[in-house]
This record gives structure tokens, sequence and C-alpha cells, in this order.
């Protein structure tokens, strides 16, 4: 119910002046009541939309807020009459989330009616289900489904052909369809229903006939489609140009991972039909040559993100990001993962805003003088890389200030002494003192990977501080209660704790990560070995935001442990 706040009259000194009472709760701006319900958990998000109608609008017309609410359901045969179509057709819950896993979907109309006029996502994983009910089940969706998954499902597809169609999704924007060998069948239904397709992710699986439904799919939605996903498929070099050459398509997007029946003369004829192409994956293909990377670069010269893997990152003599000034998100890997110099020379773009490096080594001086010329990176990945000389790391923090995302996963060349500032004040090198910039300097960092770095122990953690840090991956190391104890206490803001694997990981650790951090919402102890069933009350008691648990191989926590975690109500992934 909405109320105003009311005006009363209060006497002064024989005079009357009106002050307005206390406001009510219920006379707050939609935009304040709004900023409140965000910062609930869903239990108490899910009471807010039956207090009144008011509040129930705010709630649904919030995309934001609605997409808290997701109904997942797991080895379950669904049917009308079931106790969950039952429990779920006697309330008003709306979702804009359903995720089915491993379930047998019968026909199911109530369901289906209650639970899909609102409707924004819905993936089938595992799932068995006929054409016939695949298609009644979009048919209850059609006001809002946006996304559609379907991965490995059992379907009986020769009733889709059979199926009469009066219905079309007309706000499908996504389509991903994953370990399916019907697809034809599927391109059939989705080419009748799907006129605004602007996404298709199709992955692991062979195309039926040699892709020719794909491509009259492909030339079906040409108007509106923009990015399209062939990784680990069989893919040919036909099928590409056969899409390429399609009039009025104008691709944006385009991933070939692992597609290794595609060579670079493939790429490039896409490239010069397709020359709206803004971000290309290539990864796990050939490996890159200097000429084909120039030309690639003078057919796409608006290319934004790019992922490839090169013979040698030595190897090109001029830059090809030259001729792509937009670019600002770079992916390569070196394929020969040879020891010798390397140059990064040969990829400086002061554009470049994300970068990842993997499997390089190194030599003195590059990295500093690289990221001297690429000083707006924000997001840097160096994935098993190695050094000749660690400092440079250091060194090339100081034209970083700006970084949000550091993985340095598997870097084994990274001991506690690099985390500490003493030790780089200390360095005699041929560089001014005032360019060391130790890590815990990058006050703007929000995310933090230092997994398996097999040298890291609680020194380490010790010496981080960062205020704004959101998720940190301390996976396979040598850290203890101590080290996690100062880790909450100088990163309040934790979000996301990954120290699965860390073998020395306690009962105590786990107290002070579910106690201290208040927005923890996701944590990671598979094969903690250490922590027995008080981890268990530890998380029950403290944990009021956690929605994502893995506890698994952790032989020392019961069955009646494991039990009471599933009556956590906040939580929506467990694996235990």
């Amino acid at each position: 119910m909405d109320e105003s706040p009311s005006v009363e009259s209060v006497p002064t000194g024989g005079t009357t002046t009106t002050t307005p009472s206390t406001t009510t709760i219920q006379s707050l701006p939609t935009e304040v009541l709004t900023a409140i319900f965000h910062h609930l958990r869903v239990p108490d998000l899910a009471s807010v939309r039956q207090t009144c109608r008011h509040w129930y609008e705010i709630v649904i017309s919030n995309r934001t807020l609605m997409s808290r609410f997701v109904l997942s359901l797991r080895n379950f045969r669904i049917e009308d009459g079931c106790e969950q179509c039952r429990v779920l057709g006697g309330t008003r819950s709306t979702f804009e989330k359903v995720c089915l896993k491993t379930c047998t979907v019968a026909p199911a109309p109530v369901l289906w009616r209650t639970i899909g006029s609102q409707l924004a996502e819905l993936s089938l994983s595992d799932c068995t289900i006929n054409g016939q009910t695949l298609v009644g089940v979009l048919r209850c969706t059609r006001d809002n489904l946006r996304s559609l998954t379907i991965k490995s499902i059992k379907l009986d597809d020769h009733l889709i052909y059979d199926t009469p169609i009066d219905f079309r999704l007309e706000r499908l924007h996504t389509l991903t369809i994953r370990s399916s060998f019907v697809y034809d069948a599927l391109f059939h239904l989705f080419k009748r229903i799907c006129p605004n397709l602007k996404a298709i992710k199709l992955t692991f699986s062979s195309y039926e006939r040699w892709g020719e439904e794909l491509v009259s799919f492909v030339a079906t939605l040409r108007a509106t489609l923009e990015a399209i996903t062939l990784s680990y498929t069989k893919a040919t070099g036909v099928i590409l140009q056969q899409i390429g050459r399609i009039e009025q398509l104008r691709l944006r997007k385009v991933s070939l991972k692992s597609c290794f029946a595609i060579k670079e003369n493939d790429i490039l004829l896409l490239a010069r039909l397709q020359p709206t192409i803004v971000h290309l994956n290539l990864e796990n293909l050939f490996s890159a040559s200097e000429q084909f990377l120039q030309a690639l670069s003078a057919f796409l010269p608006q290319m934004k993100r790019i992922k490839l893997r090169v013979a040698r990152i030595t190897n090109l003599h001029r830059s090809f990001l030259a001729n792509m000034p937009q670019l600002n998100y770079l992916k390569i890997t070196d394929a020969t993962q040879l020891k010798g110099n390397l140059d990064l020379s040969a990829y400086e773009n002061p554009a470049l805003e994300k970068l990842f490096v993997s499997a390089a080594m190194f030599s003195r001086n590059t990295l500093p003088r690289f990221f001297e010329r690429c000083p707006n990176i924000r997001s840097l990945t160096l994935y098993q890389c190695t050094y000749e000389n660690i400092h440079d790391l250091q060194l090339a923090f100081s034209h970083l200030k700006g970084l949000e995302y550091l993985n340095l996963q598997r870097t084994i060349d990274i001991g506690d002494s690099f985390f500490n500032r003493d030790v780089f004040d200390t360095i005699v090198m041929p560089f001014e003192r005032i360019r060391f910039y130790p890590i815990a300097n990058l006050r703007k960092l929000c995310y933090l990977n230092l997994s398996h770095c097999r040298d890291l122990s609680d020194q380490a953690l010790m010496a981080l501080r960062f205020p704004l840090l959101k998720k940190i991956d301390l996976r396979g190391l040598h850290v203890t209660e101590a080290g996690i104890a100062s880790l909450v206490r100088d990163c309040p803001h934790l979000e996301y704790v990954l120290v699965d694997a860390c073998k020395r990981i306690c009962d105590q650790a786990v107290l002070y990560l579910c106690r201290d951090l208040h927005s923890l919402r996701l944590l990671n102890l598979e094969s903690c070995k250490a922590i027995t069933d008080q981890s268990v009350e530890h998380i029950v008691r403290h944990c009021r935001s956690l929605v994502w648990l893995n506890a698994l191989n952790c032989p020392q926590l019961s069955e009646e442990g494991k039990a009471r975690l599933r009556t956590v109500r906040t939580i929506r992934s467990l694996h235990v």
C-alpha cells in the first residue's frame, strides 16, 4: 500500500507551524526502495515480493533484481501433477531464469503457463524431451524469452517437423546449442520462430549434410545476426565461405576456437567478405605467421578483440596492431614454448585494455618497456610465464596504476619476497628508484589470481592490502589460518574466495572467511582435507550472502554435515 508523508500542526509560542511527520518506508521514492532491495539476500527479496503490490511491481520490473531468482531443478521428472509442479502452480512466484539438468520433461502446460510469462533465460542440460513438448514449452515463454541454451538433450527430432507452429519468439536474441546431434531438426524449428536472433553459439558437434541447414539458418537471420560461434566443431572453409557470401549479413563476432579444419586462407577470405568483424577468436588453430597477421589487419581495421596462436612471439618485425587502432583486447599463446629472448614490441598498442599472454618467457627489460607504451591496460593475465628477471614484472606495475584484474597463475618465479616493499626499496638496479612500484600499490585491483604459484605462503597474504579486491584465487597454495586472518582484515570486500587444494586450510580459516567477509558469495573448499563439521557450523551461522559452495573431496565432513549445508536457503549451487 502506498502512503504519503502526513503533515501535522505543532503550536509554538502562540503560533502554529507545520512540520512533516516521520516518513514511512512505503512513501520512499521507487529509486530508493530499489537501491535498498539490491542489498537484500534472495530469501528476504522473495519476502519483499509478497509484502504489497507496489513492492512486487518494483521487483518484477527490475531485471537486475529478478535475475537473482533462479529456478534450478535436477534429476526430476517434470509433468503436470508432479510435486514440483503443484508447488510452483500454487504460488505467485515468478522467475527470470530456469535451469533444468538431467530432467525428463513431459508435457506440463500448467507449470509453464505459471512461470513462463516472465522467463527471460531458459537452460536445458542433459534433459530428455520430445520435439512436441519442446515446442509447447517455448510457446509459453514467447513473451519475454531472451536467451535459450540447449546442451546434450535427448530429443525425438521427427516430432519437430510434424508439430504446427503458431507463435514466434520475438525477443529471443541468443541461442546456444551444445553437443547436440540433431542440429538440422533444431535449425528447422528455430528458423521459423526466431526472427530477431543476434547471436548463435553452436559448439561441440558436427553438422549434418555438410552444414547445408546451418548455412540456410544463417541466411534466414541475415538481417539481425551479428555473432556466430562454431568452436570445437568440424566447421570447414567451405562453410565459412558460404556464410561469408550471404548478402546483407554483417557479422561482428566470430569464434572458431579449435576448428582444426580451418586454414589461414579460409580466415582471410572470411575477413575480406565480412569486414565488419570486430571480435575474432582463433585459439588453438594454426600458428599465425607474420604475413597472415599483416593481411588480416588490412582486412579488419576496426578490430577490437582478437585471440590467436603464434609460432613465436618474436616472429614479427612490425606490429600488425598498427593497422588496428581500436584493438583493446589481445590474447596470444606461444605455440612453441621454446626458451629464448622474447620481445613484445610487435604487440604494442596504446589502446590495449586487456592483455592475455600464455606460455611465454620474458627477457630482461622487456615488460617495463612494453607497459610504458601500453599504459591503459586494466586486465593483465600472464599465465604460466617465466622471466629472466622477475623484478621486471614489479617495475612494469609502475605503468599500470589503473590495473583492476591481475592473473599470475602458475608463475613459478614468484616467491613471498615479491610482495615485500622493503625488498624493492633496497635493490640496486639501473633504474630510478621512483619507478619501483610494489604490487601492494595497485589500489584499484578487484581480482587477483595467484593459484599454483607454488612458493607462496602466509607471508604473501600478509603483504596484500587491496581495499577494492572482490575476487581472489589461492588454489594449491601453502596458506594457513594466519594468512587468511590477515587477508580478510585487509581485503574486507571479498566476495569470491577460492582456496581449494590448500591442504593447510582448517576450520579456523573457514571461520575467518565466513564471519569477517560479510559479502562472501562464492567459496571453494574442494580438497581442503583438514576441515570438519565445525566448518559447516561456521557456514550455516555466519554466511548470509553465500550462493555457491564447493566442499567436494573433504573426507572429514560427515553426511549429517553435508545435509545441514543443503538447508542453507541462500546457496543456489552446492557441491558436496
